[in-house]
């Protein structure tokens, strides 16, 4: 797995840092943020937590805890969780946002993010539960494809009250983020000449594993895309065709699993999309279809073959 950071539209989800230790124990000493969690308000001992925060090894058994922060040097406003099970192929979820910046889509944005990464990482089964009050976190799960699985009367006792839980469950072969990374492709007349600019002059990155669903750079002598590369620098990938004459602009659409491009596949034919080619293994290795928009853009829906 990639290191974090994450980037996304408004957020950096990322490691905790020891800069961190403030704006979080402010958040989760708010008796109304901590109404519906585990702990007691004022949060004890934060700077162990978020040293031990830090310290931990993602994608490894246990928590681990993404701290979310604002773009542009803003500040950590709350954190989501991941729990791996020993198994490496089930995991429980976890969120809190400061109530400053609840209301917002914060949280949707960061926990879509984490999701799609742990999807991405193998994971088939991410869990979830909360209280049965807590309505806007249950709203939440239910928007990113989380099914209600269960409901445990009077179960947890917490803060000296009986609560009800509200169980979810998400697979990855049926649900989570459908569209989790957009790669631009630009056409280009000379591959080499194209790849030795982005690599010489502007310092990216050259190369794709095509056998994986992960961001991962090639080794020397490793297959690719006849005629195709990505170029990658910081949180930005490009992917370079070389074509011909006249050309369509394309994008490169991501998707964590097969089954999630035939649910997109069968979702957009009934919609009237006009479906060039219809999934299928392609010899880089990747599960892709590709459809036309009405101004003739092609857009390159793939993830790792079905295992």
């Amino acid at each position: 797995m990639d290191e974090v950071p994450v980037v996304t539209g408004r957020l950096v989800v990322r490691r905790f840092e020891a800069g961190d230790v403030r704006a979080f124990e402010a958040y989760r000493s708010d008796p109304e943020v901590a109404r519906y969690q585990s702990w007691d308000v004022p949060v004890p001992d934060a700077a162990d937590l978020v040293a031990e925060f830090a310290a931990a090894q993602e994608g490894a058994p246990g928590w681990f805890q993404y701290a979310v922060a604002l773009r542009d040097g803003g500040g950590l406003i709350g954190d989501v969780g991941v729990c791996v099970h020993d198994n490496r192929m089930q995991a429980e979820l976890g969120f809190t946002l400061a109530r400053v910046h609840q209301g917002r889509g914060y949280a949707t944005e960061a926990v879509r993010a984490v999701l799609a990464r742990v999807l991405r990482s193998g994971i088939r089964r991410v869990s979830a539960e909360c209280d049965a009050r807590n309505t806007a976190s249950a709203r939440l799960l239910e928007r990113l494809g989380f099914v209600r699985e269960g409901f445990r009367r009077r179960h947890t006792w917490l803060k000296g009250e009986w609560t009800d839980d509200l169980l979810f469950g998400l697979l990855a072969e049926d649900g989570g983020p459908d569209l989790f990374g957009c790669r631009p492709d630009l056409v280009v007349s000379d591959l080499a000449a194209s790849v030795a600019f982005y690599a010489d002059v502007l310092g990216f990155r050259v190369g794709w594993r095509w056998s994986e669903g992960q961001g991962r750079f090639l080794a020397d002598a490793e297959p690719t895309e006849p005629g195709t590369a990505l170029v990658g620098r910081d949180h930005v990938q490009l992917m370079l065709t070389q074509l011909a004459g006249p050309h369509p602009t394309r994008l490169h659409l991501d998707i964590p699993t097969a089954a999630g491009v035939d649910r997109l596949f069968r979702e957009w034919r009934e919609r009237g999309a006009e479906i060039a080619e219809p999934p299928a293994v392609r010899p880089w290795g990747m599960y892709e279809m590709r459809v036309h928009d009405p101004d003739g853009t092609v857009l390159r829906v793939s993830s790792p073959p079905a295992s």
